[in-house]
């Protein structure tokens, strides 16, 4: 018995170590990847200002403030870079064997997954504060700032959830570096697909229906009422259902792809 219990007070502590050792690790490596910086800190800020520039002065004369809509778009599209690279960076760990070497280790196995979703939200704060810079840089007027906060960790827990998503994808597959980086190729196509950067009620009526119902639309759609000050009404239900998907899927894929490897 007192070996037992010797044994489980010596577990937890050594894997909160290897929890902060693999958080550790992995802010390090995303810190000496400049395309990954580049990605969290400037493109979804980049996007922004194209379409404010664009688009900014002629919505501003009919009252219309796009850059606060543009904010909650880019703020979702802030966590989801996060979430395209944290695919790869894990596959990439798959293929090299890391995974494996890890699995002889007197740790458990979803310490790889929580030291990478830690790093990927030290790294989603930053990508969002970035963003909220260049949105109020640009005239956005949140309703307060209460409401900027709240949509701030909104925006966390949709990055979150779709991490263990695209993590589980990426670990099913036979080549995970190929998976991860065709996730982040249709990263881009799927947000133009939104309601990200226009208005639902400006496309064709046969195409509203498709757009207002895939994953991104209503969780943008939720940022931006939030951001607003008004109920999120049906969009705020719809994005509670996918996340609420995404977390159970995504921890079963996960889960159950460690356990299978461990195998």
């Amino acid at each position: 018995m007192g070996r037992s219990l010797t044994s489980d007070a010596e577990i937890l502590p050594s894997n909160l170590t290897a929890l902060w050792g693999a958080t550790w690790r992995n802010s390090v490596r995303l810190s000496r990847n400049s395309a990954s910086l580049v990605s969290a800190l400037v493109i979804p800020g980049v996007f922004m200002l194209a379409f404010w520039a664009v688009f900014g002065h002629a919505a501003s004369r009919s009252g219309f403030d796009y850059a606060l809509f543009l904010m909650a778009a880019s703020m979702f599209q802030a966590v989801m870079f996060a979430v395209g690279g944290s695919a790869m960076a894990l596959a990439v760990d798959v293929e090299s064997g890391l995974l494996g070497r890890m699995r002889a280790m007197p740790i458990h196995a979803m310490v790889v997954i929580g030291g990478r979703m830690l790093a990927d939200l030290v790294r989603s704060i930053a990508s969002l504060c970035a963003v909220i810079g260049v949105g109020l840089a640009c005239g956005a007027r949140p309703a307060s700032w209460t409401r900027l906060g709240l949509t701030f960790l909104v925006a966390l827990v949709m990055g979150e959830v779709l991490v263990l998503v695209f993590l589980g994808i990426a670990l099913r597959s036979s080549h995970p570096v190929q998976t991860a980086g065709l996730i982040q190729a249709l990263e881009m196509p799927l947000l133009m697909l939104s309601t990200a950067f226009i208005p639902l009620s400006t496309l064709p009526d046969w195409l509203e229906p498709i757009i207002a119902h895939m994953p991104f639309s209503p969780m943008i759609d939720t940022n931006r009422a939030l951001l607003t000050g008004v109920s999120p009404g049906g969009s705020g239900w719809e994005t509670l259902a996918w996340l609420a998907g995404g977390l159970v899927l995504g921890s079963w894929w996960v889960s159950r792809e460690f356990r299978r490897r461990n195998d």
